[in-house]
């Protein structure tokens, strides 16, 4: 946070500068004080782009390392960060070929403008992965419960007093299928967001997906602890039995 604010500092500091005089000045036309801040614009931005380009690699690999995210949802996130990497190591080149405040007063914005790494790209990918996630979570519990039921409906048949599983297994569905409903439009919302849309919508959407993701993940653990207790029950039912 540091650097990022001591090279915004500087940069700000620049565009309060004339754009005639910036325009033709090169290091050496501004003296020993210019060449120094034309090297630490460089070195500064040089380093935002590095922790940026370590970010998506992380990013990367986390999503390749992903059970549950969809061939794809895959396919699209990776090829957006591919872009962005591609995108930020040629504007880096492009900044350390620059010879004049005005051309680095022009490049270095675009590395928080046009790529917008923390605030879309990378909730974006968690988003969509941990919306997959609860999805197949969602597909595995359902599961769970029609083998719940075929369970119920032995007791039933033996003559056991199945009210109260049934009654846990209603709620499991309700939790599933809310939880279904709050995560499985996730990443058709939140896959379209461009860097060039923040603040708005991209802003207000990804804060709407997490939300939902919150509420997807706590229907599915609420599904778990209903399919336990019908569980609980039903073991309870032989025991008494």
């Amino acid at each position: 946070m540091k650097k990022f604010s001591v090279l915004l500092a500087a940069v700000l500091i620049v565009s309060m500068l004339p754009a005639a005089a910036l325009a033709r000045e090169t290091p050496a036309d501004l003296g020993g004080a210019g060449e120094r801040l034309i090297e630490k614009l460089k070195d500064r931005a040089e380093q935002s782009i590095e922790k940026r380009l370590e970010t998506i690699e992380r990013v990367t690999e986390a999503l390749g390392d992903a059970q549950h995210l969809t061939d794809e949802h895959e396919r699209i996130l990776l090829a957006e960060l591919a872009a962005a990497s591609d995108g930020l190591s040629a504007l880096g080149r492009e900044i350390e070929s620059a010879e004049t405040i005005a051309e680095l007063r022009k490049l270095i914005p675009s590395i928080f403008e046009d790529y917008r790494i923390y605030a879309v790209a990378v909730p974006k990918a968690h988003l969509v992965a941990v919306a997959d996630t609860i999805v197949a979570a969602v597909d595995r519990l359902e599961l769970v419960a029609s083998s719940l039921q075929d369970a119920i409906n032995r007791f039933k048949d033996a003559g056991f007093d199945t009210a109260d599983a049934e009654e846990a297994l209603a709620a499991m569905r309700v939790s599933l299928g809310d939880a279904s409903a709050f995560a499985s439009p996730v990443p058709d919302t939140v896959l379209p967001i461009e860097p060039a849309d923040w603040p708005d919508p991209a802003q207000s959407t990804l804060e709407g997906a997490h939300s939902d993701v919150r509420s997807a993940r706590e229907d599915t653990n609420s599904a778990v602890r209903s399919a336990h207790d019908v569980t609980r029950i039903l073991r309870d039912l032989l025991r008494e039995g």
